[in-house]
């Protein structure tokens, strides 16, 4: 059944606004400029003139996955599903620095055009430890996969975080748990800038590097704490590692923060906006260099369900850059669907317009079928088959048609009807509304912009239960306003030109 779904203005004093949903719909005529046009009766109007973060890009997470898609015998076809034209469009690849590096030459001279034929790519997914303790095959396949996406798809962000330093400057001799020894803190900085040194030797510059993954969680795999940060990470930052990359790669960012959920664990403990609040408190100087706070996206593990997705207001009050580093859910069983695509693409939606993100970086890309939701692409074990899902595809409803660079522009709509909606202007005039769906229904809804005039025809792209990113007719104006048919459970990107 189809639902039409049309609401006029309500008043003025009646009005609620906020940046992307529950919003009335309030246009004062005061804010609308000499030859722009302010369009009454619309569902949605996109505020042209109320700018809010610039994008910077939509990525994947290799890291520790490197090598099985390293060995995957279709790994051109995965690489182009994430990277290519016809495929994300990504512009962001996250790896990490591994702790098990020969520091002299930082593995750069390895062999990583072998024969897919190669004894090399017997790969135990089950984990041998000792072929993970040595990282051959994890350092190799990240070069790889760096390489291609650099110099094939001309990835620019190349981003890095570290789990662990290596086991000889921790407290506990051991990549995993432990914490940094006070007297290894220019040892590692050097560390950190030495593999910058090593990749952009190879071609590949560095965007940024984070000195600390998840810096709260004393994990078994590679991990390393950085309690409490204000004493820890932001004075690593001040007084070594800002100082060594300001000296030997000074377009390098910093990235500090994520941690493994945006707020705190049952409201109170830590998460991502706490530490990059307090570190920012209590080290004011880490603003000389350039960082980006970030955080993870992962539920509370105590309560199985999302903390708060709220923005970073000290780091925004501050004109720094903020992320979301790292997000899946390894609680959630698998599901190539559109079920799981829903619920991903009403997340993105939400980081970008609730919490003001600049950037979302999936984990992982592609990695084997562990039963959860953590891969956007699934490889077989068989080395030759792999599922690209629907959450997959939903990524590239936003990586695809909101180039790096565009700025979020306010929507304001009434709150409650099912939908969402979200926009992006960039260039001089162009700009991209991103609709979700989510209903078994079909739904129709007006756009309009706000403080600018329609010109032409909105492209949409749908990407639904059967279709991915799919052209559908061109919609006209008719007085200023667009009409939208949203499928049932879908998501729309449409493209569009303002005067």
């Amino acid at each position: 059944m189809k639902t039409i779904v049309r609401f006029l203005a309500v008043a003025a004093s009646a009005a609620c606004i906020c940046s992307c949903t529950d919003v009335a719909d309030v246009r004062p005529s005061s804010q609308t400029p000499a030859g722009a046009r302010s369009v009454s009766g619309a569902d949605v109007f996109l505020q042209w003139d109320n700018e809010e973060q610039t994008i910077d890009g939509f990525g994947v997470a290799q890291a520790g996955w490197s090598d099985y898609l390293y060995a995957h015998r279709k790994r051109d076809e995965i690489m182009d599903v994430m990277f290519g034209q016809d495929g994300l469009r990504l512009s962001i690849l996250r790896g990490e620095v591994f702790p098990h590096y020969d520091e002299a030459t930082f593995n750069m001279d390895e062999d990583i055009n072998l024969s897919l034929d190669d004894p090399f790519f017997d790969i135990d997914f089950n984990r041998d430890e000792n072929r993970v303790a040595e990282g051959v095959a994890q350092r190799n396949g990240q070069l790889w996969i760096m390489k291609k996406a650099k110099q094939e798809y001309g990835v620019d962000k190349l981003i890095f975080s570290t789990w662990s330093a290596p086991a000889y400057m921790k407290s506990n001799g051991n990549t995993s748990q432990g914490s940094l020894k006070r007297d290894c803190y220019q040892a590692f900085a050097d560390y950190l800038s030495n593999f910058c040194d090593a990749y952009a030797a190879a071609g590949l510059p560095v965007y940024a590097i984070s000195p600390a993954n998840e810096p709260e969680y004393a994990a078994s795999w590679n991990s390393c704490l950085w309690l409490p940060g204000t004493t820890t990470l932001g004075p690593f930052i001040v007084n070594n590692l800002g100082p060594k990359l300001r000296q030997t790669h000074p377009e390098t960012r910093i990235i500090f923060g994520e941690n493994a959920q945006w707020t705190g664990i049952l409201g109170f403990v830590m998460g991502s906006k706490n530490y990059v609040r307090d570190i920012l408190n209590l080290n004011t100087k880490i603003t000389n260099f350039p960082v980006i706070a970030a955080g993870h996206g992962y539920v509370d593990p105590v309560t199985k369900k999302d903390p708060a997705i709220e923005p970073f207001d000290k780091a925004e009050s501050k004109g720094i850059p903020v992320w979301l580093t790292e997000i899946s859910d390894p609680t959630e069983s698998y599901d190539a669907t559109m079920t799981s695509g829903l619920k991903w693409a009403e997340k993105f939606h939400r980081f970008l317009c609730e919490a003001n993100t600049g950037a979302i970086v999936w984990w992982a890309g592609a990695l084997p079928d562990g039963g959860t939701t953590e891969g956007l692409i699934n490889i077989d074990k068989n080395r030759v088959d792999y599922e690209v899902t629907k959450r997959c595809e939903v990524f590239g409803n936003f990586s695809r048609y909101i180039p790096v660079g565009s700025k979020r522009i306010s929507a304001q709509y009434t709150p409650g009807q099912g939908y969402m909606v979200s926009g992006y202007k960039y260039g001089e005039n162009h700009y991209t509304a991103v609709a979700i769906n989510p209903l078994d229904s079909e739904v129709v809804i007006s756009l309009a912009l706000e403080n600018a005039q329609v010109s032409g025809a909105l492209q949409g792209y749908v990407t639904d239960d059967t279709r991915k990113w799919e052209a559908v007719e061109a919609i006209q104006p008719a007085d200023g306003v667009y009409t939208l048919v949203l499928p049932a459970r879908s998501v729309v990107s449409y493209t569009g030109v303002a005067q």
